[in-house]
């Protein structure tokens, strides 16, 4: 298999297509996750049901057991704001934003664990994952601890200093830019906050090619494709200090394996959430290969984090 053909997706590149134009990004940034049956598909494939569709962190959990995924997913999002709570060093109340928030999973399962979180701000842009996050606020009695803001984290609609964490899970990857969106977080987290996120980032394997790494990126809304080494100077450079990067790869390799045996269980069974077939034979494919290529270093995955002066 040629590496053009292991890596490349199965998408429409007149809408995922990588196009320089910050609209039409954006535009193709909806189109992957702000449809009926992606928002569908996303919940049985990622959440086991529920509206966690991020990546998981798989410490101490059975990859046979029923909801596995949706565990992990919550288990990434408790390593990371305890990550974030032990950065910060002070107890008491906290406000934190969570930038590229998505369904508003993260802040709904940590408002639900921690009363020291007096304020969550999700923000996103996609009106009908942030009507389901309002919505799922509403349902649990967290309506006055969470607001849902429809908009993008390269032009925060917030006050400088407004938060004492930035946090952000599987969403900087369709950054236009990510030197704006780590100037951003900065501005709007206070002075002796913290910055925490996790997400998917460029690998330095053997005998990966440019070429490579540029298809993939030409194919899922990825516009500024860094390594985690760049990400860490991109961050010093936008004046976050004490950045790290923690690296989880082995932990995204699951995600994949578990993600690929779901939809191949879905298809088994009659596909009885009636998701769309062309999606789910897509997926299924793409999934393979992107175990493949984790295998070969074209992805790298992890958390950086870092605090402002």
């Amino acid at each position: 298999m040629a590496p053009n053909e292991q890596i490349a997706a199965e998408v429409d590149p007149s809408i995922y297509g990588k196009s320089g134009d910050i609209d039409k990004h954006l535009e193709g940034v909806k189109a992957q996750y702000d449809t009926k049956e992606k928002l569908e598909f996303y919940a049985q494939v990622m959440g086991d049901g529920t509206a966690n569709i991020h990546f998981g962190k798989w410490d101490g959990v059975n990859l046979d057991e029923e909801g596995a995924y949706g565990k992990a997913s919550e288990q990434m999002t408790d390593y990371m704001f305890n990550l974030a709570s032990k950065l910060k060093g002070t107890d008491g109340k906290v406000s934190y934003v969570d930038l590229g928030s998505g369904t508003g999973a993260a802040a709904l399962r940590l408002c639900q664990k921690h009363d020291s979180i007096e304020k969550a701000t999700c923000l996103n842009l996609c009106d009908t994952q942030n009507a389901l996050a309002t919505k799922c606020a509403a349902d649990l009695g967290l309506g006055e601890r969470i607001t849902v803001v429809t908009g993008t984290y390269e032009d925060c609609p917030f006050d400088p200093d407004s938060f004492d964490i930035a946090f952000s899970q599987d969403a900087f990857v369709h950054a236009f830019s990510k030197a704006k969106t780590f100037t951003e977080a900065l501005r709007v987290t206070k002075s002796g906050g913290v910055f925490v996120f996790c997400d998917l980032m460029c690998g330095s394997g053997e005998g990966v090619s440019d070429e490579e790494l540029a298809t993939f990126a030409a194919t899922n809304m990825v516009n500024d494709w860094l390594s985690p080494e760049e990400n860490v100077k991109a961050c010093i450079a936008a004046g976050w200090t004490d950045v790290k990067f923690v690296d989880l790869t082995a932990d995204i390799r699951i995600s994949f394996q578990l993600m690929l045996k779901k939809v191949e269980k879905i298809i088994e069974d009659g596909n009885p959430a009636k998701i769309d077939d062309t999606l789910l034979d897509s997926y299924k494919k793409n999934l393979a290969n992107r175990i493949v290529q984790v295998d070969r270093g074209v992805f790298k995955w992890g958390v950086v984090h870092a605090k402002k002066p």
